[in-house]
């Protein structure tokens, strides 16, 4: 894709989305930026408009409302954009009989049926416009283990997988790329929130978002840092199952032992 052209981050304002705007920005795309923190998305763009030149088109919407999918598309058919990074996420956490129906809805509506939604209508402007395109999901490793404590966004994050698996050849003939990535822990100042209480190795988000971009639609699926791809052929490969979920869950356990008592 070219210097100048238009590219759209879900989530933009801060942590992850906060790299991906700036890694961008880096390499000359104008953006789009969307989300709910009107503060946070200001001084985003204003930082990087300043040191690399570049337009930004700011919306600050939530993401889990129900037109917010068609706020996004008039964005992009207003400025030809032709790349999508979707990194807003719904995620807590606790036990999953601590969570209450609202916070359910809102893990379906901002993680998946936004996403659903907005890929299927940014692809399809892309098809019918004939325009080459790349969408980027964030996923974690999350979704390819199933931790205890993180349930709805786990498998949340698996949808997201599921979803970029199917459509990666669909959209070939389209010249459309799609990609998930898939991360360990990231150092974010949501993740941070959780307040973990044991040990924590945490990946930087700028890595991550720059690991994410190489890899936009060469593999369906992508996961950042070598020690996680290790680790996930272990524990899914020469592992079964149910050792595999043993370890998973101790490790997640000894990182929030205040929620195994």
């Amino acid at each position: 894709m070219k210097e100048g052209q238009w590219a759209m981050i879900a989530g933009s304002a801060d942590g992850l989305g906060e790299s991906f705007t700036t890694l961008l920005a880096a390499q000359g795309f104008n953006l789009v930026l969307i989300d709910r923190q009107p503060e946070a998305l200001k001084k985003t763009a204003e930082k990087v408009e300043k040191k690399y030149r570049v337009k930004t088109l700011l919306s600050c919407i939530d993401l889990a409302g129900e037109d917010a999918w068609k706020i996004c598309m008039g964005l992009i058919q207003e400025t030809g954009c032709r790349m999508l990074v979707y990194c807003a996420a719904m995620s807590e956490v606790k036990p999953f009989l601590e969570y209450d129906s609202g916070n359910l809805e809102r893990f379906i509506d901002v993680n998946n049926r936004t996403t659903i939604l907005l890929v299927h209508a940014f692809a399809g402007y892309l098809r019918d416009t004939k325009k080459p395109g790349k969408i980027l999901l964030m996923s974690s490793l999350a979704g390819l283990l199933s931790p205890v404590y993180v349930t709805p966004y786990a498998a949340s994050k698996a949808f997201l997988i599921s979803l970029a698996r199917s459509l990666y050849y669909e959209f070939k003939p389209f010249d459309i790329g799609i990609s998930v990535c898939c991360s360990g822990i990231i150092n974010t100042p949501k993740f941070l929130e959780s307040k973990p209480g044991g040990p924590v190795s945490m990946a930087d988000p700028d890595k991550v978002a720059g690991y994410a971009i190489r890899m936009c639609g060469k593999k369906a699926v992508c996961i950042h840092g070598w020690t996680n791809r290790l680790n996930y052929f272990i524990l899914s490969v020469m592992l079964p199952a149910s050792l595999s979920s043993y370890f998973v869950n101790r490790t997640m356990r000894s990182i929030y032992p205040n929620l195994s008592r």
